[in-house]
């Protein structure tokens, strides 16, 4: 008798429904194959690593340093958060969307770890904040190392590289597609001198990656870490495609969270569209609309604003908007 599979925590999280917004979708990248793509796409020492290698032979042993245990019997942990709350009593508190530590392949001793944080934007703004919020991050990611990694003292020679990821999955049609890098970059001025290996790696402290995609403008398949988040966030394909596409072509293993994990999208969407109904609704029945009129602004039918009005019973604390 086959022995039924349990849900995972993350597992749990999407099949129930309860919806967060960006907080649960984040969630999304703590599975061990997502974050081993991500490693194996942009980060040199492990490009030439299978993903199945890199998810049992280095994201495994973080896990095993931070003490984590398996959620199943037949799926392997999860990849672990070290914290997502930054704090200081002078610079204020960050909040990472998700941040870890990965041991390197052949890292030197003293430094042997990548710090990584993946974000994932909703909104794509136009805006200097934004972008200097992403050289920030890492560079909190960098000054938060005394205290866990170095015992408190400002060790230098130990300060691991950090690696900042920003998913953009909402970004305008000119930036569909796009993959940009930011790291710190030294050149002579006077002379031709090379880098020394220590002027090198004290570049490579700070490497932030963009990623920018739009539902309507599907990437190639050759640009794979593109063509691998936008099955994962897209709203144009269906659950049975999305699980197809990430066991044949990303060699996921079929577990139940990979199974609910397709799922995961249409449900935020879905639930996306039922809130910003709810939040019009309230607004035209401030404004003593009759029903027909709601119905006719809204482009819905008479039944959908009675399943409306119930969900407003329930759902009394929406703060509404000016439409």
């Amino acid at each position: 008798m086959k022995k039924k599979r349990q849900p995972t925590e993350l597992a749990k999280t999407i099949a129930g429904g309860d919806m967060r917004g960006d907080s649960d979708a984040k969630r999304l990248f703590q599975i061990n194959e997502i974050a081993a793509w991500f490693l194996k796409s942009c980060v040199e020492e492990f490009s030439q690593l299978t993903i199945q290698n890199i998810v049992s032979g280095w994201i495994a042993k973080a896990d095993r340093r931070l003490g984590t245990e398996p959620v199943m019997q037949d799926v392997p942990p999860r990849i672990s958060v070290i914290g997502s709350e930054d704090n200081s009593r002078t610079d204020g508190t960050v909040y990472f969307d998700f941040r870890t530590e990965i041991p390197l392949p052949n890292a030197s001793l003293t430094a042997p770890f990548l710090v990584m944080d993946m974000e994932l934007q909703n909104d794509y703004k136009k805006n200097l904040a934004l972008h200097k919020r992403s050289v920030y991050y890492n560079s909190r990611l960098i000054s938060s190392q005394p205290g866990r990694l170095t015992s408190g003292k400002v060790i230098y020679p130990r300060l691991c590289r950090t690696c900042g990821f920003w998913i953009f999955p909402n970004a305008p049609k000119r930036l569909a597609n796009h993959v940009r890098h930011t790291r710190l970059v030294e050149e002579n001025v006077v002379g031709t001198a090379p880098l020394t290996d220590g002027e090198d790696e004290a570049n490579k402290l700070i490497d932030i990656w963009k990623f920018y995609l739009h539902d309507g403008i599907p990437p190639s398949k050759e640009d794979t870490i593109l063509w691998l988040l936008y099955v994962l966030l897209t709203r144009t394909m269906s659950c049975e495609e999305k699980f197809k596409i990430l066991v044949n072509e990303f060699d996921f293993k079929i577990t139940e969270e990979v199974e609910r994990m397709c799922t995961f999208t249409e449900m935020v969407f879905k639930e996306g569209i039922e809130k910003n109904q709810l939040k019009i609704f309230i607004n035209l029945k401030k404004a003593k609309l009759d029903d027909n009129t709601i119905c006719s602004y809204m482009g819905i039918t008479m039944r959908r604003l009675t399943t409306l009005k119930k969900l407003l019973s329930t759902n009394g604390n929406l703060e509404p908007k000016t439409v």
